[in-house]
């Protein structure tokens, strides 16, 4: 007779059995520190495109509403709530940002320091725990 309950918690938490292997979990966290510095890498190009058109915006409708005097100034009003809504774009962006980079700093700074020097121990005693329920 086969115990169910051991294949179902093993088939609903496959990670548990790579934690107890140092060199399985090595692994793990190499390579979940590589797709974090990439979706950290990803949202800090988003925040620079974004930051890039509110300046290019906001300079295009400055030239022309000042290149006549026949031209409308008013629509300097419409730069400023341009570069406000990109503004709000790049506030939920950066929320986003902050969240990878903080993953990537705890990896740094519990695993990677460790690893490079092992007689240091990482500021955070129980950083594994807190990378997973950030995970969560």
């Amino acid at each position: 007779m086969t115990d169910t309950t051991d294949d179902e918690s093993t088939q609903a938490e496959p990670g548990r059995e790579v934690g107890q292997d140092l060199s399985e979990l090595n692994t793990v966290l190499g390579h979940a520190y590589r797709g974090e510095i990439s979706r950290e890498t990803t949202w800090r190009s988003r925040l620079d495109q974004t930051t890039t058109w509110s300046v290019t915006v906001m300079a295009a409708i400055l030239t022309w509403a000042f290149s006549s005097p026949d031209n409308p100034h008013y629509i300097v009003l419409v730069g400023v709530l341009a570069v406000g809504m990109f503004l709000l774009i790049e506030a939920r962006r950066y929320r986003d940002y902050d969240v990878y980079w903080a993953r990537v700093r705890l990896l740094q700074q519990n695993f990677l320091a460790t690893t490079l020097d092992p007689s240091q121990r990482g500021e955070h005693g129980d950083w594994r725990t807190e990378l997973g329920d950030d995970y969560r």
